[in-house]
């Protein structure tokens, strides 16, 4: 039996477990695998993510503490009922 098939894999030092807020079905979503980025006013960009798990972030807020205001934004404004669009949720 080969050993590394059944290892767990890896985890980088700053992975960080995908945030679940409430109103959204991560699991069926078609937006799972969308990416929404934001540039601050450093011009640095940061990566939300939706993933079948949560939202995950590329930003500093979200490595230390667990939620950011990237993910935040962009989960209101998919929740949101006064959009004329709205998302598939």
């Amino acid at each position: 039996m080969d050993p590394m098939r059944h290892a767990k894999p890896k985890k980088s030092k700053y992975w960080r477990k995908p945030l679940k807020l409430p109103g959204i079905n991560f699991k069926d979503n078609f937006y799972v695998g969308f990416e929404w980025p934001y540039t601050n006013c450093k011009g640095d960009v940061h990566i939300t993510t939706m993933t079948p798990d949560g939202w995950t972030c590329t930003c500093m807020g979200f490595t230390h503490r667990g939620k950011c205001k990237h993910i935040t934004g962009v989960h209101e404004r998919m929740t949101n009922d006064e959009d004329d669009i709205k998302y598939a949720i």
